[in-house]
């Protein structure tokens, strides 16, 4: 928590977004809202990280890329942002199936300062 509590900015949208099933009313996971490379010295404040985690349950029924296509145009309304990426790790294919219907493209694969001992893929897409 106290690691959120960092990046975490309502006025900008930073944090993570709770999404629920609107027809059962429940909690089905979250979106991560953050400028990319946050805890770096070099944020990169006009490039957005988006991320997310969802029940196993919920996998293939849209929910993420739904709410993540939400959040996206909500932040573009209000903000000077330029990009949205993501990382995700190379195996995952069904983020990646997420992050291409979100219009992001592959960027490079390369490690990540949040991602201890990996490489991962960068997907991005200019707003």
């Amino acid at each position: 928590m106290p690691r959120l509590a960092q990046y975490r900015n309502p006025e900008k949208g930073w944090g993570v977004w709770q999404v629920n099933d609107k027809n059962a009313g429940e909690f089905i996971g979250w979106i991560l809202i953050r400028p990319m490379y946050f805890f770096t010295d070099a944020p990169a404040w006009h490039d957005i990280e988006i991320g997310w985690r969802f029940k196993q349950r919920t996998w293939g029924q849209g929910f993420a890329t739904e709410a993540a296509k939400h959040i996206m145009q909500t932040l573009t309304i209000s903000q000077d942002i330029g990009y949205f990426s993501a990382i995700v790790d190379a195996d995952n294919l069904a983020s990646i199936g997420v992050m291409k219907k979100l219009g992001m493209d592959y960027l490079k694969t390369d490690t990540h300062p949040d991602v201890a001992d990996a490489t991962v893929e960068f997907y991005q897409v200019k707003v």
